[in-house]
């Protein structure tokens, strides 16, 4: 009776790691952009002025978040979710005028 035997051949995997794009073009943003998005984050709606600022899926997810709350304010949480995303508008701000600089 013959045996057969299972041979496996391991291969390397190579895995490329591509670097992390600061912001789109690599540019700084706009340092009036970024004071307008830091104001409109603060009084207006936290998502807009991150988008104006430059930083677009940040900004989309705040703004999301946000529509996402004011139907939830009628069982209180909304509240609670709502500050935490305009706390978070806030810092978004703060740093947008900071890699401005």
């Amino acid at each position: 009776m013959a045996t057969k035997k299972k041979t496996t051949k391991k291969t390397a995997v190579k895995e490329t790691v591509k670097p992390m794009p600061k912001q789109m073009s690599g540019k700084k943003p706009d340092k009036t952009l970024a004071i307008i998005g830091l104001l409109i984050n603060v009084l207006i709606f936290p998502g807009l002025g991150t988008i104006i600022g430059g930083k677009t899926k940040t900004g989309i997810i705040q703004l999301v978040l946000m529509v996402v709350s004011i139907p939830l304010m009628l069982v209180l949480i909304g509240f609670l979710l709502a500050f935490g995303i305009w706390i978070w508008g806030i810092v978004s701000g703060v740093q947008l005028i900071q890699e401005a600089q």
